[in-house]
């Protein structure tokens, strides 16, 4: 019961604290230079989707001989053999090289055909990979806000006794989940509803649905580019705590809260970037489920993409699923404006474009 309690309390604060939790899908490098960036996690990084009927072959010489480099080969294992015929998860190549170059030719399907490039380039026309110089701005103010924001907090602490130190440490723990449980809450609406004429959300929400259809492009994203959107959105609220909240704990649960929605999209592209392409220490907090793991982030890559929204330590998802959080809010979204979700009329924006690329077949209709 007092998990339930603190659990809904967090879900409460991240309606509360809802606008800055705009969590974009970042930005691209032009990868018609892709060579440089296909080393950083072609033969790494994993796509983390099971996707029904997908492309036998997806670039080179296909996925179904490559499963090794998925980092998930033993989900394939383990499923039955007749959903093995059927789920072919979207594995990442290995890197092109003297032996085994990159073949067009492997790239194109029968509907029409894709430049290798194409395979590694997001889908939302003008989004670009690399960092520019008005991307590092912006994550540098923010960041010396934070940490002004973080200073504040630790002067105005009292001495320091077991209950200063335990609100401390609670501060830091609801702040660092109610990051999760936000990210989820924020992942969740991206997914479901509006579309790219949506009023400020438009690009995001296409983003999103990009990354279902192409998730691996995520790992070439240069940090700046991955998260200046979402450091644009916190940083005034930084400002606010800065200069109008004097309670320490709620300026260390502010510091954490926005340090780690700052981050969730760097904790999300690692949990698609294959071990060997990622430093060891993330490997390991990803080991002790400290952030949002490569398996449990593919459990939200299956269509109907109906769960496991929560991305920065994924703790969240386990509670949200199993009490029905994401369906209840559906509920309460289609009594008010009619809309249902997209999880439930399993719409896919971009799954054509993908199609036409030769990139993918299209996924049989999948419903819960």
């Amino acid at each position: 019961m007092t998990a339930r309690v603190l659990f809904m309390a967090l879900v409460a604060s991240a309606a509360l604290g809802s606008a800055a939790l705009m969590l974009p899908a970042g930005g691209t490098t032009d990868l018609s230079t892709c060579g440089a960036h296909a080393r950083h996690a072609c033969s790494s990084a994993f796509v983390g989707a099971f996707v029904a009927n997908s492309a036998p072959g997806c670039l080179a010489v296909g996925c179904a001989q490559h499963r090794h480099f998925c980092g998930h080969a033993s989900y394939e294992v383990a499923a039955p053999a007749a959903r093995r015929t059927r789920l072919l998860p979207l594995c990442m190549m290995s890197e092109p090289s003297s032996d085994m170059p990159v073949q067009e030719a492997a790239v194109s399907a029968r509907q029409g055909s894709a430049k290798a490039t194409d395979y590694y380039k997001p889908l939302v026309e003008g989004d670009v990979l690399e960092s520019t110089d008005e991307h590092r701005a912006i994550v540098g103010f923010s960041y010396v806000a934070l940490a002004a924001l973080f200073v504040k907090g630790v002067v105005l602490l009292p001495p320091m006794d077991a209950w200063v130190a335990l609100g401390t440490v609670l501060s830091v723990l609801v702040g660092y989940e109610f990051a999760d449980i936000g990210s989820g809450v924020y992942h969740w609406s991206m997914d479901n509803y509006g579309s790219k004429n949506t009023p400020i959300f438009g690009t995001q929400i296409e983003a999103f649905q990009g990354h279902h259809e192409l998730p691996w492009t995520i790992t070439y994203r240069q940090v700046c580019n991955n998260i200046y959107k979402i450091c644009q959105a916190t940083a005034p609220f930084c400002i606010a705590g800065i200069l109008l909240i004097n309670n320490p704990y709620v300026l260390m649960w502010m510091a954490t809260a926005i340090s780690f929605i700052n981050l969730s999209q760097e904790l999300h592209k690692w949990s698609h970037q294959g071990r060997e392409a990622t430093a060891w220490w993330i490997n390991t907090l990803q080991d002790y489920n400290i952030i949002v793991s490569r398996k449990g982030h593919l459990a939200h890559h299956k269509p109907p993409f109906e769960g496991n929204y929560c991305i920065v330590s994924g703790h969240c998802n386990p509670i949200a699923d199993k009490l029905g959080l994401f369906r209840g809010l559906e509920k309460v979204v289609y009594l008010l404006t009619g809309n249902m979700a997209r999880c439930e009329t399993n719409e896919r924006l971009l799954e054509d474009r993908v199609v036409d690329l030769g990139i993918k077949r299209a996924s049989a209709t999948l419903k819960r």
